[in-house]
């Protein structure tokens, strides 16, 4: 009967050991999931920002070239007023000093 207990001693004893070394080796992988998710989101966020500083340097290029296409045309209108309004002014000076 005592060598039984003893062996059932040292049976638990080297259970005890190897379920401490088990978890040793085999950290709980909660942590390390909660990590990488961590690292994914970071990942994820930082893409969806370069992806939107992308559209939006397009977009003010694109606001740019209409902007610079557009603003010949209206030059040319205004120069174009202006040159009547000069060239209606001309006339009527000559004609007071008549």
């Amino acid at each position: 009967m005592e060598k039984e207990r003893i062996a059932h001693e040292e049976e638990e004893k080297e259970r005890v050991e190897r379920m401490k070394k088990i978890k040793e080796q085999f950290t709980d992988p909660n942590s390390q999931w909660e990590k990488d998710k961590t690292d994914i989101q970071n990942e994820a966020m930082r893409e969806k920002a370069i992806e939107k500083a992308k559209a939006e340097a397009a977009a003010k290029e694109a606001k740019l070239e209409k902007e610079s296409e557009a603003a010949p045309k209206e030059a040319t209108r205004e120069s174009k007023v202006e040159s009547k309004a000069e060239s209606k002014a001309d006339t009527k000076v000559p004609a007071k000093a008549q």
